[in-house]
């Protein structure tokens, strides 16, 4: 088995921006997070979990359909974020703005033609756009939550960084104690 999902990248400099706003949380003393090393930060346009190797040619024909006609787009990156709240985090992200409409439809017709194409269920919660920067380790008292979501309120970084996004990627996941290791399964390029 292989545990996928599909995903758009972000260029270096908005890696390097966001690489800096980790560096600016830590100096803060947020402490208590696993982070996501910059190279593996990704945009996830559906996570597929555990799959037969077999399923990844059926996946990457999904893809071709759900990108047909579509353009290259826009992102930048945006606020500071974080799941549920600032008030006890759990998950630290970083948002996006840009051309979110043509994203958005983008992941619908990636989870469309992957629901139709291998019966992945359909997603269920609105699609979010965001970078994911780090998750608070699970024994992380409330007290300790709040001066997280504090610190990061306080976080002063370059948020106008610009890309252009032309592929989309399968992309496995294997899971390390150093952290997630990332390959690219293949890649469809956008085109109008």
């Amino acid at each position: 088995m292989v545990r996928a999902f599909i995903a758009v990248d972000i260029s270096q400099q908005a890696r390097e921006s966001l690489a800096g706003v980790t560096r600016s949380l830590q100096n803060a003393g947020v402490s208590q997070m696993r982070w996501v090393r910059p190279e593996g930060i990704h945009l996830t346009l559906k996570f597929l979990g555990e799959i037969d190797p077999k399923a990844v040619d059926p996946i990457l024909g999904a893809m071709d359909r759900a990108i047909e006609g579509s353009a290259p787009f826009a992102l930048a990156l945006s606020g500071i974020g974080a799941f549920p709240n600032l008030n006890a985090p759990k998950v630290i992200w970083v948002g996006l703005k840009g051309d979110l409409d043509a994203l958005g439809k983008l992941q619908e017709r990636i989870d469309e033609e992957v629901h139709l194409a291998l019966g992945f269920p359909k997603e269920s919660r609105a699609f979010t756009p965001h970078l994911t920067l780090g998750r608070m380790q699970n024994n992380v008292s409330g007290e300790e939550r709040r001066r997280a979501g504090k610190a990061t309120t306080g976080v002063d970084w370059q948020a106008d960084v610009l890309w252009q996004v032309n592929e989309v990627y399968s992309i496995r996941s294997t899971l390390k104690p150093s952290g997630a290791v990332y390959d690219v399964l293949g890649s469809r390029r956008l085109r109008a």
